[in-house]
């Protein structure tokens, strides 16, 4: 049996351990990462959404999900951004002097897999199956140099549209070839492959970014003259325009952009909105917008395009056309390093660069503190006598709180029974805490001793009331082992 390499397991347990989509599909949030990104992204049909904004929706929707579970969010909505932007599955760029949030394109494919879960009321499968003869039929035809055939065939349809006319002069009415249940079929078809190309474009978008990526990489670690460097630039500029994706894009581009298309895709529309079974499912499935949102995501990616382009002649530009002067050798050099480094290559051991500060400090002259006249300091000179304590109690000294670690450790060893391992969110839902923060540190100083394992990957909301006070505590979860108890003297 022929398997394909991306099928086997080898590679299947790297993808599980790499692959962004994967990695989201695997995480412990990964309700919170989709309800989110679906209802801000996928469900809106928005591309890129401002700092400001994605960050006051991302708090609202935190507050939403703790007033259902009940815990409270790990996390700041800024450090949830910063992290799932390190994870891949968001993208953080600038544009017009502000930052902006975009889903990437494995982030969504992840989402839509979660949508494809869902089980549908009506599964249509005649509309397939004619679009699937439809496109064999017209790769046949099409690619057919064969006059004897081509010549049939064009006869057969004069012959078919001649007896239709003829039928329709001499009826005057036409009779509808489709019925209700074909209708819904195809409009849901139509609008699924309508919305199935604004996640195409998330695609193509990203794969236009990391090809030129890789222009700029070789770009960097050129080491010939400045005439063969720009030859192979002007030379890799095309790369994008002659890709297949940049083929297929300009072709789709060309279409949409036709005035004459775009009129008469409004007009179709406006005629299958007059159906009445079309009527029926408009209010779920509207498609009335869906070329505006076809134009913003197709003129997206020929931005990107035109950044792309202008970002290598300015890297070009900027390292190469004053190669004479020390300072642009030497950023040459950092870079081949960092290029280096990314695709794989070791760090330098030691120290390996410094800098006095990571910003200049500067001091604006109205922003010094004027001059104020120093107070002389008054000291008073008192006799000290000896005292007797006989007005004092000794009390408080004795009253100091006091946790005994062999208590903690039975109430762990309760808790866990047989069980091999036991959270400490568990041993404070049997136990809760009667001593506050205190009793919580002693139970984390067990665990540093090798009593527990700390998961830095994980928080727990730890509740306890204090002085009638309901508090909480959010640490890494920790869980005690049995062997590891058992381990100590």
């Amino acid at each position: 049996m022929n398997i394909p390499e991306y099928m086997t397991f080898d590679f299947l347990q790297t993808l599980r351990r790499n692959h962004p989509a994967w990695r989201l599909l695997c995480a412990e949030q990964a309700p919170l990462l989709a309800a989110f990104f679906y209802r801000e992204f996928l469900a809106a049909h928005r591309r890129g959404i401002e700092t400001e904004e994605i960050l006051q929706d991302l708090d609202l929707f935190l507050y939403d999900v703790s007033q259902q579970t009940g815990e409270l969010a790990g996390r700041t909505p800024q450090e949830y951004l910063d992290r799932w932007t390190e994870q891949g599955w968001l993208r953080k760029y600038a544009w017009h002097d502000a930052w902006y949030y975009d889903l990437t394109a494995t982030a969504q494919k992840a989402v839509d897999w979660l949508v494809s879960l869902h089980q549908r009321a009506f599964v249509g499968t005649e509309s397939r199956l004619h679009t699937v003869f439809g496109l064999l039929q017209e790769i046949a035809r099409d690619t057919d140099t064969d006059a004897a055939r081509r010549a049939d065939w064009l006869r057969g349809e004069i012959a078919r549209l001649q007896a239709e006319l003829a039928q329709v002069e001499a009826t005057g009415k036409v009779q509808p070839r489709l019925n209700e249940l074909q209708v819904k079929e195809r409009f849901l078809q139509a609008e699924s492959t309508a919305t199935a190309l604004l996640a195409d474009f998330r695609e193509v978008e990203e794969n236009f970014r990391m090809l030129t990526q890789q222009v700029r990489d070789e770009i960097v670690q050129w080491e010939k003259g400045k005439g063969e460097l720009l030859a192979k630039v002007f030379q890799e500029s095309d790369v994008i325009r002659d890709s297949e994706q940049g083929r297929s894009f300009a072709a789709f581009w060309r279409y949409l952009m036709a005035a004459q298309q775009q009129e008469t895709f409004r007009a179709t529309l406006r005629q299958i909105s007059e159906v009445p079974a079309v009527q029926k499912l408009l209010p779920e499935h509207p498609l009335s917008d869906i070329g505006p949102q076809w134009l913003q995501a197709a003129a997206a990616v020929q931005q990107t395009i035109g950044q792309l382009s202008a970002q290598i002649r300015r890297y070009v530009n900027e390292d190469y056309l004053q190669q004479e002067k020390a300072i642009y050798q030497r950023i040459a050099n950092i870079e081949r390093l960092a290029v280096d480094v990314r695709q794989g290559g070791s760090l330098p051991k030691g120290d390996f660069l410094a800098i006095d500060a990571a910003a200049p400090a500067v001091v604006m002259p109205m922003e010094r503190k004027l001059f104020v006249v120093p107070r002389p300091t008054k000291l008073e000179n008192r006799m000290l006598t000896v005292g007797d304590a006989s007005g004092g109690k000794l009390t408080p000294l004795f009253q100091q709180v006091s946790i005994d670690p062999q208590k903690l450790r039975q109430q762990i060893r309760d808790v866990r029974g047989t069980r091999p391992e036991v959270s400490l969110k568990e041993v404070l839902q049997a136990y809760p805490l009667q001593q506050g923060i205190t009793e919580l540190l002693a139970y984390l100083v067990l665990a540093s001793h090798k009593e527990g394992v700390f998961q830095p990957d994980t928080l727990d909301t730890l509740l306890f009331e204090r002085d009638g006070r309901q508090l909480a505590a959010i640490c890494e979860r920790v869980v005690y082992r049995q062997e590891d108890e058992e381990a100590k003297p």
